[in-house]
């Protein structure tokens, strides 16, 4: 009797463990998210990868700053062009490169909406467009405060 019991509580013991480690393995947050790193809109088009893309500001219908960054994964530049309400910024994206607006300032000269919202912006590339919203940020958090336009 004893010696069934042992066998089955081992039994049990294995099955858990063996359920814990193929669980383990269901999912991979960097895999699916090795190019996200801050809260911002990603988009892909046309080859380009725009992830976390947000703007910083330091209130409504004041100057902001693109933040974010933009991969290219095609042999060839691709010109981008970003479009709010009333500003219009073009970038070229190196092939198989990377632009970091953190390092490549560009300023939309008036954002719509205040920070803590999201607004709307249009990327545009190889004649393909698409809407994304964006969210709006100021320097209240320390790491945003020194992109906001002065």
């Amino acid at each position: 009797m004893r010696v069934k019991k042992v066998i089955r509580s081992f039994i049990s013991a294995v099955l858990v463990l063996l359920g814990a480690l193929a669980l383990s393995g269901c999912y991979n947050a960097e895999a699916d998210n090795y190019k996200s790193v801050a809260p911002g809109s990603n988009l892909d088009l046309q080859g380009l990868e725009l992830r976390s893309i947000s703007i910083v500001s330091a209130a409504e219908n004041q100057p902001g700053r693109l933040l974010g960054t933009v991969f290219n994964t095609t042999a060839e530049d691709i010109g981008l062009i970003i479009r709010d309400k009333d500003d219009t910024v073009q970038v070229t994206v190196p092939a198989k490169g990377k632009i970091g607006f953190d390092t490549a300032e560009h300023i939309l000269q008036s954002t719509r909406d205040p920070p803590g919202a999201r607004t709307n912006l249009t990327i545009e590339a190889k004649g393909d467009s698409k809407v994304t919203d964006v969210p709006v940020l100021d320097g209240t958090l320390s790491q945003y405060a020194p992109y906001v336009p002065k």
